[in-house]
């Protein structure tokens, strides 16, 4: 930095100016030259020995966005972000970086949201390149089970204790519901025999049997023989049981047996 460390002069130091030669007219108008306080800052260029040592720290965060995973791991850095995807495409005379986002608490990726994160991404973008902010696609899904109650215990009480466990809210004990948006994200499948194992942890249900298992709206496939539901690179699954919006997924419970 400056002239290293040999700039780094004392006070009074200086007494002439040295002007290239066609400006040497313009000394003819300087009476004196002196510097009354010490110069400072002059740093002396790092040895190869110390750029080999320090550059690995230096560079172990990435401060830059060059690759589709860096746009990615940068975005998620962001504190609203539980995930993101980013894609380049050609769009006529440059190419575009689409960074699609999987919002923390199934937040809507809406304009004012686009904005904070398209100003956070402003320093780690690469130049010529445009950016746009997209939410993912959702994979509702359509599920139905057939559950048997064990004798002693109360086919409502059962029911209400299946609904929050398979809720988007929180349980009693602080863990989330299993279809919580912040349980899912981008190209994660949904299991079968993980909708098995949260059944089973409800108190009074003795079996459960999978009806349908499928995307909503659509036709079933082999989801139950395959026992999993294929979800796509930039898709999330979700199931909101609202019945004024089954298109954001329904879950039927045929209860029988209990009291």
């Amino acid at each position: 930095m400056g002239n290293g460390a040999a700039g780094n002069l004392g006070a009074g130091a200086l007494s002439r100016v040295a002007l290239p030669a066609d400006l040497a007219s313009l000394a003819d108008g300087i009476l004196s030259v002196r510097n009354p306080l010490p110069a400072a800052g002059g740093v002396e260029p790092e040895s190869l020995e110390e750029a080999r040592l320090y550059a690995p720290q230096a560079f172990r965060r990435q401060q830059r966005a060059v690759t589709e995973a860096d746009y990615a791991a940068v975005a998620q850095r962001h504190p609203e972000v539980q995930r993101a995807a980013a894609t380049f495409r050609w769009t006529g005379s440059w190419y575009t970086v689409f960074l699609t986002v999987d919002r923390l608490g199934g937040g809507a990726v809406d304009e004012p949201f686009k904005q904070r994160l398209r100003a956070y991404m402003e320093r780690f973008r690469m130049a010529g390149y445009d950016l746009e902010v997209d939410g993912p696609t959702p994979v509702p899904l359509d599920l139905a089970l057939d559950v048997c109650v064990a004798p002693d215990y109360f086919r409502g009480q059962v029911l209400a204790a299946l609904l929050q466990r398979f809720g988007t809210g929180l349980l009693a004990d602080g863990r989330r519901g299993f279809f919580h948006p912040d349980e899912w994200t981008f190209g994660q499948p949904v299991f079968l025999s993980r909708i098995y194992a949260a059944a089973a942890e409800v108190q009074g249900v003795a079996a459960v049997t999978v009806k349908r298992f499928q995307r909503w709206g659509r036709p079933p496939r082999t989801e139950i023989a395959d026992g999993v539901l294929p979800v796509g690179r930039l898709e999330i699954a979700e199931l909101a049981n609202d019945p004024n919006f089954q298109e954001n997924g329904r879950l039927e419970l045929a209860m029988g047996g209990g009291k």
